[in-house]
């Protein structure tokens, strides 16, 4: 049975929270979930000549161990700063990938995971824009049709379903 992932771009980190807990209560496996997000708190941290006031800091933080925090139920893996691509961090899946990808870039990464060159460079873009990326991998045709289903109703953008031969069917790219 050739392996299925869908992916999609949340907006904000309380929504791809909310993809995440969504998937869960519908019975899909830690295992088979993944997330790609920039880490805010190492660009905040080395923005040359920016001053970052205290709130604005301490939202941030919170942001980040919330989504760590819902992340965490993700493998094995859980949050983790992915070496040599910008201050990014992987749960899942994805992030064994992204840490073998050659040339270091979100987008090789994703190349390696079937996306094509397009769609790859596509979302690496919206991640440095500060989106999250969440994607799942499964065999299951009703569980990718399930997952789209549910990034669908959760207003998450940028919905594409791939199958083993990185062929896209179904993208609903805006």
């Amino acid at each position: 049975m050739p392996q299925r992932s869908v992916f999609c771009i949340a907006l904000s980190r309380g929504r791809a929270g909310r993809i995440v807990l969504d998937l869960k209560e519908a019975r899909f496996s830690n295992t088979e979930i993944s997330a790609l997000f920039l880490d805010q708190s190492a660009i905040a941290s080395h923005a040359a000549g920016q001053e970052i006031r205290l709130a604005e800091e301490e939202s941030s933080t919170q942001s980040a161990a919330v989504i760590c925090g819902v992340m965490a139920w993700i493998a094995a893996v859980a949050c983790r700063v992915v070496p040599g691509i910008d201050p990014t961090i992987a749960a899942g899946p994805i992030a064994s990938t992204l840490s073998d990808a050659e040339g270091g870039s979100v987008a090789n990464g994703l190349i390696d995971l079937g996306v094509p060159h397009a769609e790859a460079r596509r979302y690496e873009g919206r991640i440095k824009g500060g989106n999250i990326l969440v994607s799942v991998h499964t065999e299951s045709r009703d569980k990718s049709d399930q997952a789209r289903e549910i990034f669908s109703a959760a207003g998450a953008e940028d919905i594409c379903m791939m199958t083993e031969n990185a062929s896209p069917t179904g993208a609903t790219f805006a």
